[in-house]
């Protein structure tokens, strides 16, 4: 799972990126974009670590791609870093908040518009495609079933030429999976970052900024980035002479990992402490095979301890004691932090 680091050019992206991944931007990367990765800092990972004294403490990654900016008014260039942005699972949609003319919900409502007016050219391909397929002589039910996504189809193109978003829009399943291949715009989770004055980075963001995304972060991102690169009591000086309480790039992982639908569930242990990453919803024999696919074809059941349960009580020993660990077949579906034992056959 990628999450696009995107916006407007000069709108602070690739410094943010940097921030986040530790990666310095490779001007070679051009339009198809560079990717980096950032470790999701876990408090719960933390305190299995301080329990089990591990050989190796591993949290969860989250990829972000830094994303040719978009140039504003641009129809020519604009198509191919668009192609890019397709690539992400998720948007992180960067707004200039120091130097523009325009008000940072005015930009993201233009650079809506420039996603928006994307999908509907995919959309209206789609159309034209299935119109003309239409006119061939074909089976009933290759005929009957493009009817029907030419009928959704049409829906879309209407809603994104009256620039709405797809979201909220129900389409069976068949539909579902075939939307999956075109990537649109509009079907991505997003979360915003305003880029603000180092100033400004602990001022809450606008109302109507919030309106249009409540989940919009406020960060400096040359700030961010400058804090990232020191290290120990140098970083906590300047945080003090800055009046920093806390750095944003966390809260930023956090968000982005949460907003494409990934949580993790841990494994413990004296060799390693582990944050392993899988989508929501996913049941506990694919869980395995985050780890290996062996243990996927052997699964034989789950072990699984609730986080909190064991952060109550202390030990995995009162844990059993109270009757708190559960045995877990292959369609359970792994919550958030759940601390889960694979059994399985060699």
């Amino acid at each position: 799972m990628k999450v696009g680091i995107v916006g407007f050019s000069q709108s602070g992206k690739s410094t943010l990126f940097q921030a986040l991944t530790g990666a310095a931007p490779d001007p070679a990367s051009g339009l198809k974009g560079q990717i980096g990765v950032a470790a999701v800092e876990d408090a719960r990972l933390d305190f299995l670590t301080e329990m089990f004294k591990p050989k190796k403490h591993t949290p969860a990654k989250v990829d972000f791609i830094d994303t040719p900016g978009l140039i504003r008014g641009e129809k020519g260039d604009n198509p191919q870093r668009l192609a890019t942005l397709r690539n992400a699972d998720g948007l992180l949609i960067v707004l200039d908040g120091f130097s523009s003319d325009e008000s940072p919900a005015e930009q993201l409502k233009k650079f809506r518009e420039e996603l928006l007016f994307a999908d509907f050219e995919v959309v209206h391909n789609r159309i034209e495609k299935l119109e003309a397929g239409s006119k061939k002589p074909r089976p009933q039910a290759e005929r009957d079933r493009d009817a029907k996504e030419l009928a959704d189809f049409q829906a879309m193109a209407a809603k994104l030429e009256a620039g709405e978003s797809l979201v909220g829009m129900e389409f069976n399943k068949e539909i579902e999976n075939s939307l999956k291949s075109f990537q649109l715009f509009s079907l991505k989770p997003e979360l915003v970052v305003l880029n603000a004055r180092e100033d400004r980075a602990t001022a809450p963001p606008n109302p109507e900024l919030l309106a249009l995304n409540p989940q919009t972060v406020v960060a400096a991102a040359k700030l961010e980035l400058d804090l990232a690169q020191l290290e120990g009591d140098d970083r906590t000086m300047f945080m003090e002479e800055m009046g920093v309480k806390e750095l944003a790039k966390e809260r930023i992982i956090q968000a982005a990992y949460a907003a494409v639908g990934l949580i993790s569930f841990l494994t413990s242990g004296e060799d390693e402490c582990r944050a392993w990453t899988i989508k929501r919803n996913t049941p506990a024999v694919e869980a395995a095979g985050k780890i290996h696919s062996d243990i996927q074809k052997g699964f034989i059941r789950a072990e699984v301890v609730a986080f909190d349960d064991l952060k109550r009580l202390g030990s995995m020993k009162e844990v059993r004691a109270k009757g708190l660990q559960r045995l877990e077949g292959k369609e359970y579906i792994v919550q958030d932090g759940d601390i889960i034992n694979f059994r399985h056959n060699a």
